[in-house]
């Protein structure tokens, strides 16, 4: 009878929500990018997070990601879309990732034109005082440099 009062209550299944959240979190990061509002981007990702982008170092925390972020939304052909296949979080409710597909476009500095990215990306996520923070992002191209394709290569 001493232990009674000692009991743990079981933690709160959030799994689903946790889910949701992510998932909805994404389809407003893609809303941010499409009104170039850097701050509201820049906010998606925790203070120690690395974005990379094919054919660019990673930006290494959150000051070189908005200073990345910063450059970006002042190409006249920025066009950022992307959307998870995949949502899953861990069973203790910390972590969590997307994959999924993106396309981003930029203009060349060599060429001067619009060129558009296609590939996969993965985002993994800590839970941070309750919010769902980007601690890595990698977007990898289904495009090599100069091939202007459009599909994934075969499996």
């Amino acid at each position: 009878m001493l232990g009674a009062g000692c009991a743990r209550e079981a933690p709160r299944d959030t799994h689903d929500a946790d889910v949701n959240t992510i998932r909805e979190g994404e389809v407003d990061w893609v809303r941010h990018w499409s009104v170039r509002d850097t701050e509201r981007i820049v906010a998606h990702y925790s203070e120690d997070a690395w974005l990379t982008l094919p054919q660019r170092p990673p930006a290494k925390g959150k000051e070189a990601i908005r200073d990345l972020i910063k450059e970006m939304v002042q190409d006249a052909a920025l066009r950022v879309t992307f959307e998870p296949t995949s949502v899953e979080v861990a069973r203790s409710g910390e972590l969590g990732f997307t994959e999924g597909t993106y396309r981003l476009t930029l203009t060349d500095p060599a060429t001067r034109q619009p060129v558009t990215s296609k590939g996969a990306y993965v985002t993994i996520y800590h839970k941070i005082y309750g919010s769902w923070r980007a601690a890595r992002s990698v977007h990898t191209s289904w495009i090599a440099p100069g091939d202007g394709g459009s599909q994934p290569p075969a499996r």
